[in-house]
């Protein structure tokens, strides 16, 4: 199973601190993320991400640590 590019899980991590702070949309965040994963040139050893799932997912990581 491939792995998604630890440079994107990062980014990603980062945009959904500023989704859940309500510093940036969803909408924003995930095309930021688009873009980004369009200039890595993810290489065969990684899978591409629908970047909105991906942000998703870790905001509700992060909320779920925190106890909510």
């Amino acid at each position: 199973m491939k792995t998604v590019h630890p440079d994107i899980e990062w980014q990603a991590t980062m945009l959904a601190a500023k989704v859940l702070k309500r510093a940036m949309s969803l909408q924003a965040a995930a095309s930021e993320l688009d873009d980004w994963q369009c200039e890595a040139g993810i290489d065969e050893k990684h899978r591409a991400v629908n970047s909105r799932t991906l942000i998703v997912t870790h905001a509700l990581n992060s909320l779920i640590k925190r106890g909510y």
